[in-house]
């Protein structure tokens, strides 16, 4: 099988490898689409945690089952997608109910082999299945969705909110999609891409703006009904965690869900203290796979916004390099592998 596969910081490779056989409780997937995330393109370059190279990438799939080890038969030929996050179930973090952060945590497309390939594994208890009217395309996105469902729920997102939203890329764009989902209105979007702009804007936005760091907050002083209850920051950058701590409202809370591991910056944290503010973190999909198939199977999410570029695998080269340049309207590239 044709598989892409990450060797070394900004080395990637097609290989030809043979069809993974599933170990028993595991199913094999014949993989149909697998979008690029920016957690992939931080894969690439080398500047993520809890990877090990040569792997293959791919996180947000979905696909067919075509074989199943030792578990429910009924899954052979299913359309499915599935959880990332591989625990051990006991260590204590998992017995906690905190399966993402395991001591012992696989991760497929990190240090297990993902999604960027004709077959992938899985333990058959981290497939969810699809319902036949969802299309396989739009399906990959209900990992990324169960992300932003994750992180809208963490920031306590309700009816009335007024949620601004820092970075249009991917994840960006579903939490706007998400809160919207709750009864919350999105005031603003901040994003310095050209073309992810336009699809906040067409995803509703009231305000989208390329405001440069340290401008963000003086826009949003200026019209107050722009000051956001809760701010998602979606980016990762920490001018943007700044930013994001000086616009929200006193009282308010804020939502961290993009991060870069090798980003640090200056901060001036004093905001958060005199403005009295809940800042909270979410990572991974919190488990909320089954909501997110619902929610794309009932044709509320917009996937058309984010999925902007078809490639074969065989054109892994150029995919990467507009996934990395962001350019030609790209707010999301994907392999289409049927």
């Amino acid at each position: 099988m044709k598989a892409l596969v990450f060797d070394a910081p900004e080395r990637a490779l097609l290989r030809d490898k043979d069809v993974p056989e599933p170990a028993r409780g595991e199913a094999l997937v014949k993989i149909a689409y697998n979008s690029l995330c920016g957690s992939d393109l931080s894969l690439y370059r080398g500047v993520w945690h809890g990877f090990t190279y040569p792997v293959v990438p791919g996180h947000e799939w979905s696909g067919t089952v075509v074989e199943v080890n030792g578990a429910d038969e009924s899954l052979r030929g299913a359309k499915v997608t599935g959880d990332l996050t591989v625990s051990c179930s006991r260590c204590a973090p998992c017995e906690r109910g905190t399966p993402v952060l395991c001591d012992n945590l696989q991760e497929l497309g990190f240090n297990r082999d993902g999604a960027c390939a004709e077959y992938m594994t899985i333990p058959v208890h981290n497939v969810y299945r699809l319902p036949d009217a969802l299309d396989l395309k739009a399906a990959c996105q209900v990992e990324p969705l169960a992300v932003a469902l994750h992180a809208v729920a963490n920031a306590g997102i309700g009816e009335g909110d007024k949620v601004a939203v820092l970075g249009a890329g991917g994840i960006g764009l579903l939490l706007m999609q998400a809160a919207a989902l709750r009864g919350a209105t999105v005031t603003t979007v901040s994003e310095p891409v050209t073309e992810r702009r336009e699809r906040a804007r067409e995803l509703g936005a009231r305000t989208v703006t390329s405001a440069a760091p340290g401008e963000l907050a003086a826009l949003v002083e200026s019209r107050p009904e722009l000051v956001p209850d809760v701010v998602l920051e979606a980016s990762g950058y920490p001018v943007a965690v700044q930013e994001a701590i000086e616009v929200v409202r006193p009282g308010g809370r804020i939502g961290l869900v993009g991060y870069r591991v090798e980003e640090t910056g200056v901060m001036a944290p004093h905001h958060a203290t005199v403005k009295a503010l809940s800042i909270r973190g979410s990572l991974g999909p919190g488990g909320r796979f089954a909501e997110a198939i619902e929610v794309l199977a009932s044709g509320a999410i917009n996937t058309d916004a984010l999925l902007s570029h078809e490639f074969g695998l065989d054109d892994y080269a150029d995919a990467l390099d507009l996934a990395l340049r962001r350019t030609n309207g790209n707010t999301r590239s994907y392999f289409n592998l049927g």
